[in-house]
C-alpha cells in the first residue's frame, strides 16, 4: 500500500459526532486518534483536554470509503488522468484508499520491472492511500509471485476479451489456468490474493456485432445489443470452474448482466472462493435513459435495462454482489467521439471517482437502505477484498483513522466543471444527488475540508 506522504506527525486527535457509524449502530461517540491510528472509541463527551477536536455534529462520521477499482493511467497516459487528480477527486469523495488497476498506464503493470516504475511515477502525487493490481496476461506467469512478495500488489487482473489496448492481451481459459497455479502457491503462507477478471468473452459479442451493421452507432441500443449479457454469463461460468477446481481467491470485476447472479450464487453456496462487485453506474443508470449521441455514458460491459439495474440490486442485497465501486476510467474527450456521437467507436469508461457516496445513497434512501450498510458496500467488503482490512475500512480500534464527514440530507446538482478528476466529462452532469462531503480525513489528517484538497 503506498501511503500518502507525512508532512508532518499527526497530533493527538478526536473527531467526535452524534452520528458515528460503529458496526451496525449510528451513535454519539468520541474517536480518539494517535499518529493517525485509532486508539480508543469512547462516549461523546470522553474528550481529553487541550487535545484538537474535529467536531461532525448531526453530520455522519464513518469509516472513508475504499475504491478497488479505479483507472490511474500513470504512467504513460496521464493526459488521461493521474495520480495527483485522482487522488485529489477521491478526497474530495469521501474516500481514503484506492486500488489503482494495472492498465491502462504505460507500461502496463504485468511485471516486476514495470510495477517499480509505476511505485516511482507516485511519489509525493498523493492526497489518499493506494493500493497496486498487477495484470496477467499470456505469458508473464513467471512474475507473479514476486510482484506480490517484493512489489506489494494488492491482487491481479485480467481481460477475457480485448482489452482496448494492444499491450495488455486477452488471457485464455489455459493462460487464465497457468495463472492460478502461480497464485496458489501463495495459500499456504498467507500471501494469497485476489484474482479479478474482467469477465466478458467474444463470442456472443462478434454474433452479436455480424447483425449490428447497418445499424445507426449513434443509437445507444446498437451498442447495448453489441456487448449482449451472454457474453458476460459464459466468462462468468468459466471464472467459477477455475475457481472451484483450483481454490484460487477468485473476482468479478464490474457486474452489469444480473443473469450471471444464478450460477454466481450457486458456486458461492458451494464455498467457492468468489466474490462479485457492481459499480455506482449499473446500480443508478438505465438504458432506457440514455439518450442519442451521449458518449459519454459508454462503458464496457453496458449500462443495461432498467429491469437488470433492479435485479442488480436484488443481488446486492441478497449478499451474492458484496461491494460497489466506480470502475473510474477517465479518457481525454476526444476519444469519446462526442462531435460524432459514435458509440461503437467511442472509448469506453465512466468517470465517477467523487461521486460515489451521493450516487449510492441517493439509490439507498429510496430503498430504506441504511448508512451501516452502505459503508459494508463500500468500505468494508473493498478492504477485505484486497486484504487492507486491518488499517483500512469502518471505524475500529488499531485502523489507520480515515473518516468522511457527511451530511445526507443535503441535495445538490452536479457540476462536471467543479469534479477535481482530470478530464470533466460525466454521464452525472445536471444530476441532483443526496449526501454532501464536508470533510475527509486520512491517517488524522484532513485532506478534503469540504472545498479544497
Amino acid at each position: 500500500l503506498q501511503q500518502k506522504e507525512k508532512v508532518r506527525m499527526s497530533v493527538d486527535l478526536i473527531v467526535r459526532g452524534k452520528k458515528v457509524v460503529i458496526g451496525d449502530d449510528i451513535k454519539p461517540a468520541a474517536i480518539h486518534v494517535r499518529q493517525g491510528v485509532t486508539v480508543k472509541i469512547t462516549e461523546y463527551d470522553d474528550v481529553v483536554q487541550g487535545t484538537k477536536i474535529i467536531e461532525g455534529g448531526e453530520n455522519i462520521i464513518m469509516g472513508g470509503l475504499v475504491d478497488s477499482h479505479v483507472h490511474v493511467n500513470e504512467p504513460g497516459r496521464t493526459e488521461w488522468e493521474g495520480f495527483v487528480t485522482a487522488t485529489r477527486a477521491a478526497a474530495a469523495g469521501g474516500v481514503t484508499t484506492i486500488v489503482d488497476m494495472p492498465l491502462n498506464s504505460s507500461p502496463v503493470t504485468t511485471s516486476f520491472d514495470a510495477l517499480q516504475a509505476k511505485i516511482s511515477s507516485m511519489e509525493n502525487k498523493l492526497y489518499v492511500d493506494v493500493g497496486l493490481l498487477g495484470g496477467v496476461i499470456p505469458g508473464n506467469k513467471g512474475e507473479l509471485v514476486r510482484m506480490v512478495k517484493e512489489g506489494g500488489v494488492v491482487g491481479f487482473k485480467c481481460f477475457m476479451i480485448y482489452s482496448g489496448i494492444e499491450e495488455f492481451p486477452a488471457s485464455s481459459p489455459f493462460d487464465i489456468e497457468e495463472a492460478m497455479t502461480e497464485l496458489t502457491k501463495l495459500i499456504p503462507e498467507g500471501k494469497d490474493v485476489p484474482f479479478m477478471f474482467h469477465a466478458e468473452v467474444g463470442g456472443p459479442i462478434a454474433e452479436a456485432c455480424s447483425k449490428l451493421i447497418d445499424e445507426d452507432p449513434s443509437a445507444y441500443s446498437t451498442f447495448l445489443h453489441s456487448r449482449p449479457k451472454q457474453a458476460e454469463n459464459d466468462a462468468i461460468a468459466i471464472v467459477c470452474k477455475l475457481a472451484q477446481k483450483h481454490k484460487q481467491p477468485s473476482h468479478i470485476v464490474h457486474l452489469s448482466s444480473a443473469e450471471a447472479l444464478p450460477i454466481i450464487s450457486l458456486y458461492q453456496a458451494q464455498g467457492v472462493p468468489l466474490t462479485v462487485e457492481t459499480t455506482f453506474h449499473y446500480l443508478h443508470l438505465s438504458a432506457e435513459k440514455v439518450e442519442h449521441r451521449h458518449t459519454e455514458f459508454k462503458c464496457c460491459p453496458p449500462i443495461r435495462e432498467e429491469d437488470n439495474r433492479q435485479k442488480l440490486w436484488q443481488g446486492l442485497e441478497s449478499g451474492a454482489i458484496s461491494l460497489v465501486i466506480s470502475d473510474h476510467s477517465p479518457c481525454i474527450a476526444s476519444l469519446k467521439l462526442l462531435d460524432k456521437g459514435d458509440f461503437m467507436n467511442a472509448w469506453g469508461g465512466i468517470a465517477s471517482l467523487q461521486l460515489g457516496l451521493p450516487i449510492m445513497w441517493t439509490e439507498a434512501r429510496k430503498r430504506n437502505i441504511k448508512i451501516p450498510q452502505l459503508q459494508k458496500w463500500l468500505s468494508e467488503a473493498p478492504a477485505n477484498l484486497v486484504r487492507l482490512s486491518d488499517s483500512k475500512g469502518p471505524i475500529k480500534v488499531g485502523r489507520d483513522a480515515d473518516f468522511v464527514i457527511w451530511d445526507p440530507e443535503t441535495e445538490f446538482e452536479v457540476d462536471q466543471t467543479k469534479l477535481l478528476f482530470k478530464n470533466k466529462l460525466s454521464p452525472y452532469h445536471g444530476e441532483h444527488l443526496f449526501g454532501k462531503i464536508h470533510t475527509t480525513i486520512l491517517r488524522g489528517d484532513v485532506v478534503f475540508d469540504g472545498t479544497a484538497v
